[in-house]
């Protein structure tokens, strides 16, 4: 399946409720959105019920100003047997002047229940083709965080607070 086909774009105005202090988008409001965005491409891919596995990298790379919009573009960037890497490209635009610039990017990672394998993904662009390139690297990556975050949670104490 080509990446094109995975493609979901989302565009929202930054107003009220949207805002924090700074008159700049949530991050949390952000992460839904992505989250949101990315299950889409990632549920073209699969066609069945997906999960989210994790966020695996998220960069705010410019605020997000209230009257702007923002354009949340994702498709998948790489498929194993039963996960899938997601990437996201968060674009601002000042609607007066019609800047548009880059303010994050992101990548995902979703899988398919147990039975069900992914197809393989083909990277079609120039863009696809630079951003697919990595996703061996950021798998193992990402598979030797896993283990460290296991091994990590085993350490953590579930006792109530208040006992």
């Amino acid at each position: 399946m080509k990446c094109s086909e995975t493609r979901s774009v989302q565009t929202h105005i930054i107003t009220f409720p949207y805002l924090n202090f700074h008159e700049t988008l949530f991050g949390g409001q952000l992460m839904a959105w992505l989250d949101e965005t990315a299950g889409i491409s990632a549920i073209r891919l699969a066609r069945v019920p997906i999960v989210t596995a994790s966020v695996d990298h998220l960069d705010f790379l410019a605020p997000l100003k209230a009257g702007h919009s923002v354009c949340i573009e994702t498709f998948i960037s790489g498929a194993g047997r039963r996960s899938m890497e997601v990437f996201a490209k968060v674009i601002g635009e000042d609607l007066v002047s019609g800047e548009r610039y880059l303010a994050g990017t992101s990548f995902m990672t979703f899988v398919v229940p147990k039975g069900h394998e992914l197809p393989m993904i083909e990277p079609v662009t120039e863009e696809e083709r630079f951003i697919c390139a990595g996703y061996e690297e950021r798998r193992a990556v990402r598979q030797q965080k896993r283990s460290e975050s296991l091994d990590f949670a085993a350490h953590i104490d579930l006792d109530t607070p208040w006992k």
